[in-house]
């Protein structure tokens, strides 16, 4: 079954339960903070990004190879889309917000994160239905901040009149 199958030790571990627990309130503490929190979005960038293929990857494994990774590439772009787009609302938002507004803005990302992690492994296709539409406005905001860009980009120098 391989060494990170599903029932295993390494998923009942104290040692795996209380780093991931550790790893899990040093994540909720930082992400009150703007300016930690930027960076600290930033290099997460590199680890929630690999991990999620990998865990989708592993998820389909009863599945063929071809799929698997297909599976896998999709865990990629879905974990890079809500990082994305988390990580640019943080961006927009936190030069704005007074301290206990960004901490409200935190703490309301903490429960929704929770709450649909906990319907998707209750009521999977109801958390489908939640995440599906989310993903598109995503995608829908990042293509319209791209377009954005590049109009801002394209405009002409002109030289101030004299």
């Amino acid at each position: 079954m391989g060494r990170f199958a599903a029932g295993s030790r390494n998923t009942s571990s104290w040692r795996i339960i209380g780093l991931s627990g550790a790893l899990f309130a040093a994540e909720f503490v930082v992400d009150k903070f703007p300016g930690i929190d930027l960076l600290w979005n930033g290099l997460h960038t590199f680890v929630r990004v690999p991990i999620a293929g990998l865990l989708a990857y592993r998820a389909a494994s009863q599945l063929t190879l071809s799929m698997q990774l297909l599976t896998a590439g999709m865990g990629v772009v879905i974990a890079l889309t809500a990082h994305g787009s988390k990580t640019a609302v943080r961006m927009a938002v936190a030069p704005n917000l007074e301290p206990v507004l960004y901490l409200a803005l935190s703490s309301g990302e903490d429960v929704v994160a929770v709450g649909i992690a906990w319907l998707a492994t209750q009521h999977p296709w109801t958390a489908a239905s939640i995440v599906i539409p989310l993903l598109l406005v995503a995608v829908l905001m990042i293509w319209w901040a791209v377009k954005a860009l590049r109009g801002v980009w394209r405009r002409p120098r002109t030289a101030p009149a004299p």
